[in-house]
């Protein structure tokens, strides 16, 4: 990881300027053990001073991690530079590595892509999708850039969702808190004593038995769209938890948008969704 500013405040040191551009304390606690900082190309420590119109390197390695499989199966890229990435991740697979997907898991999938790329940073995993859902996932290459995608940015999503009968409003917001049925399970519901769960819906087409729906969150809850659709009498297609036994779940996030780290301009990605429906 190399990242370059032209210092635009009065004197400051190193540390309180690393503070004031919004590095995590961990993070910049892990610059000053590891790595590297310079001040117009002088090397220097976390206690010199800076000026306006210095310009401040930092230069820090990350590995990758060396106990997940690579696993270098199919991975559609959406987006790639050198801070980031977009993929679309396939219902049906996990995200991460666990007990039961040791093996294939998109962060596997990943490594093997960077291994192939000769990129050693570590993958950091911006948005997460259950494990039935498909759709758009961002991913940081460096703790920094997750850093600031997730503390000072907005990422803006959109789903599609394939729901059972027909709605009578074709628009609206479902707003009920959200919490966890039983300690220790997985299943959410609909509870007073929840967290608050905001959804933005829109009706895009009706068909005979079914609807397909454009939602935005408001909030980030676990199985948020799976828990209020099913609570109003309108689960989705596919889920086995809250709903229907199809083969799969019909829930996709097909929309993104976000200001980059380090170029500030907007990134938008949008992809159709390709149901049987």
């Amino acid at each position: 990881m190399r990242l370059e500013y032209l210092v635009d405040v009065e004197e400051i040191s190193i540390k309180e300027y690393l503070m004031l551009l919004g590095l995590s304390r961990r993070l910049a606690r892990k610059i000053k053990l590891y790595g590297k900082m310079y001040i117009n190309h002088q090397e220097a420590f976390n206690y010199h001073l800076v000026k306006k119109g210095d310009l401040l390197t930092i230069e820090f390695d990350e590995t990758l991690n060396q106990e997940i499989v690579a696993n270098p199966s199919e991975l559609e890229i959406f987006y790639n530079d050198d801070d980031l990435m977009v993929v679309n991740k396939p219902h049906d697979l996990a995200i991460q590595p666990s007990r039961r997907h040791q093996e294939d898991n998109l962060i596997s999938r990943i490594k093997a892509f960077f291994i192939d790329q000769e990129i050693t940073s570590n993958i950091h995993i911006v948005n997460r999708l259950d494990y039935a859902t498909s759709g758009l996932v961002l991913v940081a290459k460096n703790g920094y850039i997750h850093h600031q995608l997730t503390s000072k940015n907005r990422i803006n999503k959109k789903y599609q969702a394939l729901v059972t009968g027909k709605l009578l409003e074709k628009e609206g917001t479902i707003n009920l808190p959200i919490a966890r049925l039983v300690d220790g399970e997985i299943k959410r519901g609909v509870s007073e004593t929840g967290k608050t769960a905001i959804t933005n819906y829109k009706v895009l087409v009706e068909y005979e038995n079914t609807s397909l729906l454009e939602l935005i969150l408001e909030t980030g809850r676990t199985h948020q769209i799976r828990v209020h659709l099913s609570h109003i009498g309108h689960p989705l297609v596919g889920d086995k938890l809250y709903g229907t036994e199809e083969k799969r779940l019909y829930l996709d996030c097909y929309y993104m948008e976000f200001i980059h780290p380090q170029t500030k301009k907007k990134l938008i990605f949008s992809k159709e969704v390709k149901w049987n429906v």
